[in-house]
C-alpha cells in the first residue's frame, strides 16, 4: 500500500515539472478561466497592463430589429359571403394599385340575394302608391286609421328590407346599377383597398373560400419602418431624431434612418420598441427582413481601454484583469464587457457585471497572447 502511494505521488510531482514551462489554468467560477505566465511569456508576448481611463466618447448603442409595416398600412383580404374561387389575378409579391382586381368568387347565395333586391324593389312601388292613396283617403277622412297605419307600416319595412339588402350586396361587390338594369351577376370581383403588395396568397382557383379564410395580404411598402429592439438600460440614451445605421445580411450598402417613437412599454426580456423612419424609399426592403442597428447618441463619459485590449472568446467580449502574482507568475482572467463605442482606436466599454471593480489592473497589450493561451490550454 505505502509503496502505491509513492508511485502515486512521484506521477503527479513529474507531470507538474514539465508543464512548468507552460501557462498554468485554473476554473475561477461559471467557465472564467485564469492563466498564469512567467516573465520571460509576458516579455515576449509584449503584455502591458494599466487602470481604464475616462474619457468623453460619442456612443453606439448596438441592437437588432426587423422591418415592419404599420397596422394601418396592411390589410386582410377575406371574401364577405365565401364562394368558389373563378379566377386569380395576382401572384405573391406583385405590385397592385387601388381598385385592381384581386381575383373573382361565384357563390348561388350572392344570386339569391339579387333576386330578393330586385324582388324587393318591384314591391317597394306598389307599396308605397298604396301608402300614398291611403294617405291621402285618411287625410280626407275617407278612409281608415287602421288601413292607412298598416300601409305606412309595410312600405317602411320593404325600405329597410332593401336598405339591408343593398348593404350586403355593396359588401359583396355586386354592382347595383347594373343589378337595377336587370343584369344578374353569377361573380363578383375583389379590388384592392389601395396600393400595394401582394403577400400571403393562401387561395387557389376552383378551392372555396370561407368568409373566415385570409386570402391574401396587401401592405403598402411605402410605409415600412424599421422596428428596433433596444435593451432597458439604453433607452434613456435615446432621443427623437437620432440617426440610426441599418446592415442587412442580404445587403452590403448601409440603410440610413432616424428615431421617430420610442416605446413605452418594457417587454419581458427587458427591452423596448423603438420605431425608426428610413431616410429614402427603398423597395428592396422586404417586411419581416431582419437587420442589425447602430444608433448613434451623444457623448458621454465612459470607461476607456486601447481597443487591442478587448477580444472576442466564445462568443463574447472580454478584457483580462490582473489578478496579481503567485509563485513567480503572473496570473489573468477575462472578464464578460459589453462594447458601447469605438472611435481612434480607443473602446468605450461596461462590465457585463455591474459588481466589477473598476480599479483593476487590465491588460491593454497582449491580450490576443493571452486568449490564444487560454484556448490552447483549455483544449488540452
Amino acid at each position: 500500500m505505502k509503496n502505491s502511494i509513492l508511485l502515486l505521488v512521484t506521477a503527479i510531482l513529474i507531470s507538474c515539472s514539465r508543464n512548468e514551462s507552460q501557462p498554468q489554468q485554473k476554473s475561477i467560477e461559471k467557465g472564467l478561466i485564469e492563466i498564469g505566465m512567467n516573465s520571460e511569456q509576458i516579455r515576449n508576448a509584449g503584455i502591458k497592463t494599466a487602470l481604464p481611463e475616462k474619457k468623453m466618447i460619442g456612443l453606439t448603442i448596438y441592437a437588432n430589429g426587423k422591418v415592419e409595416v404599420p397596422p394601418q398600412n396592411k390589410t386582410i383580404i377575406s371574401a364577405q359571403f365565401g364562394g368558389f374561387v373563378k379566377s386569380l389575378d395576382v401572384l405573391d409579391g406583385m405590385e397592385v394599385t387601388k381598385g385592381q382586381i384581386l381575383l373573382t368568387l361565384e357563390n348561388p347565395e350572392l344570386i339569391q340575394l339579387q333576386q330578393e333586391y330586385l324582388e324587393v324593389l318591384v314591391n317597394l312601388e306598389f307599396l308605397k302608391s298604396e301608402y300614398e292613396r291611403q294617405q291621402t283617403l285618411y287625410d280626407k277622412e275617407a278612409g281608415s286609421a287602421k288601413n292607412y297605419q298598416q300601409s305606412k307600416a309595410q312600405f317602411k319595412a320593404a325600405m329597410a328590407q332593401k336598405s339591408g339588402l343593398k348593404a350586403k350586396l355593396e359588401m359583396a361587390g355586386v354592382s347595383l346599377s347594373k343589378l337595377e338594369s336587370g343584369d344578374l351577376q353569377h361573380s363578383v370581383a375583389i379590388r384592392a383597398p389601395f396600393n400595394g403588395v401582394v403577400t400571403k396568397l393562401n387561395v387557389s382557383v376552383g378551392a372555396y373560400a370561407a368568409s373566415t379564410d385570409h386570402l391574401l395580404e396587401i401592405i403598402d411598402i411605402r410605409y415600412a419602418h424599421a422596428e428596433v429592439i433596444v435593451f432597458e438600460k439604453d433607452v434613456p440614451l435615446l432621443q427623437i431624431g437620432q440617426k440610426v445605421r441599418l446592415n442587412f445580411a442580404t445587403d452590403k450598402k448601409e440603410v440610413d434612418a432616424h428615431i421617430f417613437l420610442i416605446g413605452r412599454e418594457i417587454g419581458k426580456d427587458r427591452t423596448v420598441k423603438v420605431h425608426c423612419h428610413l431616410e429614402e424609399n427603398n423597395k428592396k426592403l422586404i417586411p419581416g427582413s431582419y437587420f442589425k442597428a447602430s444608433i448613434l447618441s451623444g457623448e458621454s463619459e465612459q470607461l476607456c481601454v486601447p481597443s487591442e485590449a478587448i477580444v472576442e472568446m466564445n462568443g463574447s467580449s472580454v478584457i483580462f484583469a490582473s489578478t496579481g502574482t503567485r509563485k513567480g507568475k503572473y496570473y489573468f482572467k477575462p472578464i464578460p464587457v459589453r462594447v458601447l463605442a469605438v472611435s481612434d482606436n480607443v473602446t468605450a466599454f461596461e462590465y457585463e457585471r455591474k459588481e466589477t471593480s473598476t480599479s483593476a489592473l487590465l491588460v491593454v497589450s497582449g491580450a490576443y497572447d493571452i486568449m490564444s493561451a487560454v484556448l490552447v490550454n483549455s483544449e488540452e
